[in-house]
Parts: C-alpha cells; sequence; structure tokens
C-alpha cells in the first residue's frame, strides 16, 4: 500500500500546480458581438458612438485591422459598419456562436483560473479584460491595451461547413474547436506580452524563446492536456515523444541549432501540416515542441529559477547548457 501510494504521487509531483485559491481577481468579460447584433435593423450613428465609446479601445481596433473598414473619421463609416453587422452570411455566423457557446461561464471560470496563477507569478502585472467577438474568419485572437479579445467564430469545430467551403487545411480546422479555445487564447496572448528582442535570431533562440512561452502557457493551465497546449493533436504530440531521440539527433547530425537560413528556421517553426524530410506523421512546428523540452529541462535542472526570471532570460545558448538537454 506504502509502494502504490509514493508511486502515485511521483506521477502527480508536478511543481506548476499551485493552489491560487487565495488569489484575488475578477476577470471582466464582455461580449461585444451581443452588442453588436443585439438588433436586426441598422445601428443610428448616435448608437454606434456608444458602442464605440464602450469599448475603447477594442472598438477602433476592430474596425480597422479585424474586419478592416477604417475608423470613425471616415465618412461612409457608419454605412458600412452596418453593412458588416446585417449581413446575412455574418449574422448566420452569429447564430452558430449563439449556439455553440450560449454559457461562456465555463471558459470565463477556466481563464480567471489561468489568470490567477498570472497573478501569483506576476502579482504586479495588469490582467487584461476579456472581449469576445465574431471577425468573419479573420482573427482568432486580438490583442491591445489592456483588453484580449477572442474571435468566438474560429472556434466553431473542425467540421464546421464554412471552415471547408473557405478550403481551410485540415491541420488548421483541428485546433478551431472550443477544446482548444482557452490554450489558444492564452498562447496568442503570452505571445504579444514577451515578443523576441533579437533581431536576426538562429534557430536555437527562436526555440528557446517558443518554448519559454510554452512553459508559461503550461504554468497557467498546468492541468491542461500537453498536445492542447502545444496546439496539437494527441498522434503529433505522441508522435514527437516518441521520435524525440531522432528529433534531436537529426539537429545535431545537421548542425542546425545555430543557422540563420531562413527556409530552415520556417521548416521547423512555421505553421505546416508537417515537417519537410521528416518521417510520416510528423508534425508542423517541431521546433516549438523541442524548444519546450529544453526549457522544461532547464528549469528541472535548475528549480531555484522563478518563471519571472525565465521570461527575462534571452542567453539561448546558455540556458540549453545548463538544461542538460539529453533525450
Amino acid at each position: 500500500m506504502i509502494f502504490l501510494f509514493l508511486g502515485f504521487n511521483s506521477c502527480n509531483n508536478n511543481p506548476l500546480i499551485i493552489d491560487v485559491s487565495d488569489v484575488d481577481l475578477t476577470l471582466e468579460v464582455k461580449s461585444f458581438e451581443k452588442d453588436l447584433f443585439s438588433t436586426k435593423s441598422s445601428l443610428s450613428n448616435d448608437e454606434i458612438d456608444k458602442l464605440a465609446v464602450n469599448y475603447q479601445p477594442f472598438f477602433d481596433d476592430f474596425t480597422n485591422e479585424i474586419i478592416n473598414i477604417g475608423d470613425a473619421r471616415r465618412g461612409d463609416f457608419n454605412f458600412l459598419f452596418n453593412a458588416f453587422r446585417t449581413d446575412p452570411e455574418i449574422r448566420a455566423i452569429y447564430t452558430d456562436v449563439q449556439k455553440q457557446f450560449s454559457d461562456f461561464y465555463p471558459y470565463k471560470k477556466e481563464l480567471t483560473d489561468a489568470f490567477k496563477h498570472y497573478k501569483y507569478y506576476f502579482p504586479k502585472e495588469e490582467i487584461p479584460t476579456i472581449i469576445t467577438y465574431i471577425s468573419g474568419f479573420n482573427y482568432a485572437i486580438a490583442t491591445g491595451k489592456n483588453y484580449l479579445g477572442i474571435g468566438l467564430d474560429m472556434f466553431l469545430g473542425k467540421d464546421y461547413k464554412p471552415y471547408i467551403q473557405l478550403q481551410l487545411p485540415e491541420y488548421k480546422r483541428e485546433i478551431m474547436t472550443k477544446d482548444y479555445l482557452v490554450s489558444s487564447v492564452l498562447l496568442g496572448w503570452i505571445s504579444t506580452e514577451y515578443e523576441m528582442q533579437e533581431t536576426q535570431p538562429n534557430l536555437l533562440s527562436e526555440m528557446v524563446h517558443q518554448g519559454k512561452i510554452l512553459f508559461l502557457l503550461d504554468a497557467l493551465i498546468p492541468s491542461e492536456k500537453n498536445h492542447i497546449k502545444l496546439s496539437y493533436t494527441a498522434e503529433q504530440y505522441n508522435w514527437c515523444e516518441q521520435n524525440k531521440k531522432q528529433i534531436w539527433f537529426y539537429m545535431m547530425d545537421n548542425k542546425l541549432l545555430f543557422t540563420k537560413e531562413n527556409n530552415q528556421i520556417i521548416k521547423f517553426m512555421g505553421e505546416a501540416p508537417f515537417t519537410n524530410g521528416f518521417p510520416e506523421g510528423s508534425p508542423g512546428r517541431i521546433g516549438h515542441w523541442l524548444g519546450w523540452q529544453i526549457i522544461k529541462a532547464y528549469m528541472k535542472t535548475n528549480p531555484t529559477i522563478t518563471i519571472n526570471e525565465l521570461m527575462q532570460k534571452t542567453d539561448a545558448q546558455e540556458i540549453l547548457n545548463k538544461s542538460n538537454y539529453k533525450p
């Protein structure tokens, strides 16, 4: 009995699983899409102005970047704005979003828990307001000053008919589901909070940077499945785990860690259905997975390093050396 008890505890000895129940945080969630589509008739100038005031600075980013109609200084702005919100296809998407996300509370609960973790590690940092919206299949995540936007129309399921009609690749549709929503949103937000500072990074720097991003994501949602955090299917993640030695030796044998060749960096870091030159079953973005393994090894080997300190470190070579990563 003692052996079984100790064995059970060792399997669940994850230092990132912490108690955040005492962290004081109330996450504000605003539903822009509900306010935008609350009526089918055109909005008056005053109604549009009120909506803009209530959702600044998101409103300007939404019209300028997400639906790309410009800002209110355009003479035809109100016409274009109403044309978007009364478009039959856009309203059909809104109906589908309402069905899929009729109750957003479970996602709010998960996001609240994630940001409690963030507040635990970074007590002085501001927590963004969450704003949900419909993008017309343009942007899944939008970030700006003090807000984190979620394009709900980008998480309607891999078999959602309009995705197929738009000929979106299957490997992209795999993660356009509600199961990936929280992880994808947090990953997008972290990536903008911690952008790479190097102007001409090598492959190792790119991998370590993405590894740090994923490690922080891991700290925010430690109980989430690893393949979801990596935006992989379970099969893709298992392929990497089963071939981790081969992946590492390939990097070593071909002296790729310090390459600055753009095509090589894109090969291992860019979005793709598979990694060119690797055996069947390999996913894209293997450099993200490998960077994560290096960072996990580094943090395990250097337990006194805090997550805050990790995110400030920029010397990828030093991190690799001190990680003692050997799959």
